[in-house]
């Protein structure tokens, strides 16, 4: 019991520690993303702050396991440095109560994962998707800002109102459109933002005004005196949202027979799967000689965890593109370490060696006590 609780506490004391520093590693990669974003006119300003929180909350489907698998390989690793496993293997501790003590702390990290790939993590996507779709469907030329300029489509188009009595209502407008042919310049005393309901299309017509097309520099121009003149805005109402495949529910992902839908549950399910067989190969994979330091594995760690999430990768598209059937799926990626996990247990447990022993409890060292012999 005491030895159980004292791995546990390692394990969480340096979860924590690893933890703050991939998450604000994350953290300012997601800041510089949505920076980007905003500066591109991708997502508003005002929603700059939401998109990381959302983001973050995507990306800890992936740091969760990372973390977990380094804290445990971490922790362990110092065990072995400071001789303290030689100590607790005298005493019948090895392997395999490190494999029960990992287990008990498991089971509250598995079901943080699975309410973040499963619940969470979708209805982040769901609403950054929403937050897009609704940036989208308000036209930048809608934006607009009484006694600015207020351009559109990279500058190509300029508006300039003088007022709004209302929010749809525009007084002494100017609107200046630059094309391939030439420009066109629209002046009117009243103009009004108004939205097509079948089509979700949005206009500004101008009420009471004259149009100016020709080119700059050119005697060459044409004028016309219109009562009433609409021009499309490159927008559309906000209708119904289609939701991507990372945004759907994971119950109605489970009820799909599309191939993608397909693809992306077994992805959910799998950062799960991937979190509890990392968990458990860091056990053995954490022992290590006094001289090779408490970070030795580290490097090696890193590597397993990039295959493993780009071999995912790779079957969750020949799952979306049917190349592989989606009953063999993204599974033969987890038996291929789940393999890898028993062998290196088998290893260190001693039963690879065909020994016969009595407690297989007990670290099987038998490196160590031929040095001890020769000595």
């Amino acid at each position: 019991m005491i030895i159980r609780d004292y791995v546990i506490k390692e394990v969480i004391r340096t979860f924590a520690g690893v933890f703050l520093v991939l998450f604000l590693i994350i953290l300012s990669t997601q800041l510089l993303r949505s920076l980007s974003a905003v500066a591109e006119g991708k997502i508003a300003l005002d929603f700059l702050f939401s998109l990381i929180f959302l983001r973050n909350i995507e990306s800890l489907t992936l740091i969760l396991p990372l973390t977990f698998f380094l804290s445990i390989l971490l922790a362990l690793s110092r065990l072995y440095n400071d001789s303290e496993m030689v100590a607790l293997s005298a005493c019948g501790i090895g392997p395999g109560t490190l494999l029960k003590s990992i287990s008990i702390i498991l089971f509250s990290f598995v079901f943080l994962q699975i309410s973040l790939a499963l619940v969470l993590a979708p209805w982040a996507s769901n609403k950054m998707q929403y937050a897009e779709e609704a940036f989208k469907a308000a036209s930048d030329i809608e934006l607009i800002t009484p006694g600015q300029f207020n351009l559109a489509d990279n500058g190509s188009r300029v508006l300039y109102t003088e007022s709004m009595p209302g929010p749809t209502q525009l007084e002494n407008v100017f609107l200046h459109v630059e094309e391939d042919k030439g420009s066109s310049v629209m002046v009117s005393r009243d103009a009004e933002l108004i939205t097509d309901d079948r089509q979700g299309s949005r206009y500004v017509i101008f009420q009471q005004g004259n149009r100016y097309d020709g080119k700059p520099g050119s005697l060459d121009f044409r004028y016309i005196k219109f009562k009433d003149y609409g021009v499309l805005l490159e927008g559309k109402a906000l209708k119904n949202i289609i939701p991507e495949r990372e945004s759907m529910p994971s119950i109605d992902l489970l009820g799909s027979d599309k191939l993608a839908h397909k693809a992306e549950l077994q992805w959910r399910i799998s950062q799960i799967i991937m979190m509890i067989i990392l968990a458990i190969l860091a056990v053995p994979l954490s022992k290590t000689a006094p001289r090779q330091g408490r970070y030795a594995k580290i490097a090696l760690a890193i590597f397993l965890y990039i295959v493993y999430s780009n071999l995912l990768v790779v079957a969750m598209n020949w799952v979306r593109k049917g190349v592989v059937d989606p009953i063999i799926g993204m599974w033969w990626v987890h038996l291929i370490f789940l393999i890898l996990f028993l062998v290196l247990f088998s290893r260190q447990m001693g039963w690879l060696h065909g020994l016969k022993r009595n407690n297989h409890n007990v670290l099987y060292c038998p490196e160590e006590f031929d040095d001890l012999v020769e000595r």
